[in-house]
């Protein structure tokens, strides 16, 4: 339990004081709770004494209370028992709110910490997640661990000092009678562990089932267009029915073990109860003990069989708090793949010589998806890759922004090996259309700025007026200022694809990396999106995935590649005069095209 402080120290220690003013004052009501019986002791015994007793408790003597009438001792002790409650309540309510005010701030930093680590996360480690699995890790995993350390604190720690307290001063006024008291404590501990254990294994299945919902969930409503069309709801239901099913059937075994657990405890805190009242009234009777001193024995004995009670109470939070705190460090202790080296130095500004020299490259656990690649791109020109469906030409392009390592050979920018600069000013000199353009909460005109800092709103609308974005956004009524809806659902491809180009311009990089931009737009969407690439590519370097022929024609030099390996490599019409794959697909995407051209003229023309 006290494991979880320790990971998670660099988010407390801010709050240590604060979290140890707040232990100090839970102490403090334990104390309280431990001297509550007294007062009610001397009321029994020095109070409401029969007349004819020889012999008076030696309580209030010891107090130096003992030349106190009744009436007197009635009222300091009704006082006393009234201002220790008092402090007590002010103390609890004070301990509780600091305690949890501490929960909150430090979880709100452990929740920070987490979102921050998983961005830095290498996309080899996003490829193998599920989105609602990280979702639960970040949300409902925490919370949990805020409820683990409060508790801890709040009501572990007091029942702690309470059972300490209650079994010292028992010793010290009765040794023979606490041990009577004691006698069931070793049974209640053994019971505690035994059960805990298995509280916990069931809790840490329970959270597992919890991530599995999440995945299915956030898995079919990101999918609910191509759902609803396929009407596949039925299959969806009956595979979120038998995850739901799962977590029904984890969460009923932690019920299950917690409602037996703790009608346990309080059986075998009863049979101690009993035992103590059954010696106890003997001893009253003889007169070798007094009733308040019985009385207080056992108020004692209901403290000391509270912090077990409390224990199985909390057994669930516990658990399925540690079960969250290990969810959550697993995410904490991933290194990301892709990391600066110690000596890594800052970026010059690129001219855009880009240069890949004997890659290979192959995704975790998976055999090499491109071999001995050697690819030149000069500044200022514009390189094609092409190729069948499954090449890896998406693998080469993402390897010159680092978001994935070579495992053999070098990419180089302006001749620097990309491992020997800084990743982030690597990247802030690299924009990447891709085939896909994601689009982000807020305004057209922050999905436009977003990724440049600094970028004043001449240079946002210049970019969009160039990518062809004012065309739409001027007949908005709200223009620039118009939400988006998630993921840019509420916009058409192409009008998505040109605010992705816009904001690559803004950015001004040398490097322009664009992944099929124009793949799966209509002809006229297609038109616009390219005179929008026209101003992007001007004076940059290109390194374009294409397979139309209008952007191949383009090309300084074109990459094919077969089977993660370039087996051809040159200008357009000498790939296509040596009869090769390129020729091949050359054919294929003409035949293809020519629809497109002649619905374009006919666009045109009306």
């Amino acid at each position: 339990m006290f494991l979880t402080f320790w990971r998670f120290r660099r988010a407390i220690t801010p709050h240590a004081w604060a979290m140890g003013g707040g232990a100090l004052l839970v102490i403090f009501v334990a104390a309280m709770e431990v001297a509550l019986p007294w007062p009610m002791k001397i009321i029994v015994d020095d109070v409401l004494q029969p007349r004819g007793n020889s012999k008076p408790d030696p309580t209030a003597a010891y107090l130096g209370l003992a030349g106190l009438g009744p009436l007197q001792l009635l009222l300091l002790a009704a006082s006393a028992l009234l201002t220790m409650t008092v402090m007590n309540a002010a103390a609890d309510y004070l301990g509780t709110r600091i305690l949890n005010g501490v929960g909150e701030k430090t979880m709100a930093a452990i929740r920070a910490d987490v979102f921050t680590h998983l961005q830095r996360l290498s996309l080899s480690f996003h490829d193998k997640q599920r989105l609602g699995d990280l979702v639960t890790r970040t949300t409902t995993d925490v919370d949990y661990v805020r409820s683990l350390m409060v508790s801890m604190l709040s009501v572990l720690l007091p029942n702690v000092f309470i059972l300490g307290f209650v079994t010292t001063i028992c010793v010290l006024v009765d040794p023979a009678f606490a041990l009577i008291g004691m006698a069931v404590a070793p049974l209640l501990f053994v019971t505690v562990l035994f059960y805990r254990r298995r509280i916990k294994k069931a809790s840490r299945e329970a959270r597992s089932k919890d991530s599995d919902i999440a995945a299915a969930m956030s898995e079919t409503f990101a999918s609910v267009r191509v759902m609803q069309t396929y009407t596949s709801e039925a299959r969806h239901e009956e595979d979120f029915r038998s995850r739901n099913d799962g977590r029904m059937n984890a969460g009923l075994r932690v019920i299950r073990l917690q409602s037996l657990f703790s009608p346990l405890v309080d059986v075998i805190a009863t049979l101690g109860t009993v035992l103590v009242l059954w010696i106890g009234a003997q001893r009253v009777l003889d007169g070798t003990m007094t009733l308040g001193l019985l009385l207080v024995f056992i108020a004692y004995l209901k403290a000391l069989y509270s912090p077990m009670k409390s224990l199985a109470k909390l057994t669930t939070v516990i658990s399925r708090g540690q079960a969250s705190a290990e969810r959550i460090q697993e995410i904490l202790d991933t290194a990301p793949a892709v990391f600066d080296k110690p000596d890594a130095r800052p970026a010059p500004r690129l001219s855009g010589g880009v240069e890949l020299r004997g890659v290979s490259f192959g995704y975790q656990g998976q055999h090499d998806v491109l071999h001995s690649i050697d690819l030149t791109a000069e500044p200022g020109s514009l390189v094609a890759i092409t190729g069948p469906t499954g090449a890896g030409k998406s693998s080469l392009v993402s390897l010159i922004p680092r978001l994935y390592d070579a495992t053999q050979g070098s990419v180089l920018l302006d001749g620097l090996d990309v491992r020997d600069l800084q990743l982030a000013t690597v990247r802030r000199q690299i924009s990447m259309v891709l085939q896909e353009s994601i689009l982000f909460r807020g305004t057209i005109y922050d999905n436009i700025a977003y990724g440049s800092e600094g970028v004043t709103r001449e240079q946002v609308f210049a970019a969009a007026e160039a990518a062809h974005v004012d065309e739409f956004v001027r007949n908005l009524p709200q223009g620039y200022d118009t939400p988006v809806a998630e993921r840019g659902v509420s916009l058409s491809g192409g009008q998505r694809q040109r605010i992705a180009i816009a904001r690559a311009l803004v950015r001004n990089t040398p490097i322009v990396i664009l992944d099929e931009p124009t793949s799966g737009l209509d002809a006229i969407s297609e038109q616009y999106v390219m005179r929008g690439l026209d101003r992007l590519m001007a004076g940059r370097t290109v390194i374009v995935i294409a397979h139309r022929l209008s952007t191949l024609k383009r090309a300084d030099h074109i990459y094919v590649l077969d089977h993660g390996r370039i087996v051809e490599s040159g200008r357009h019409g000498d790939l296509v005069a040596s009869g090769g794959l390129y020729s091949r697909l050359d054919e294929l995407q003409h035949s293809r095209e020519t629809p497109a051209l002649a619905l374009v003229q006919t666009e045109a023309s009306a």
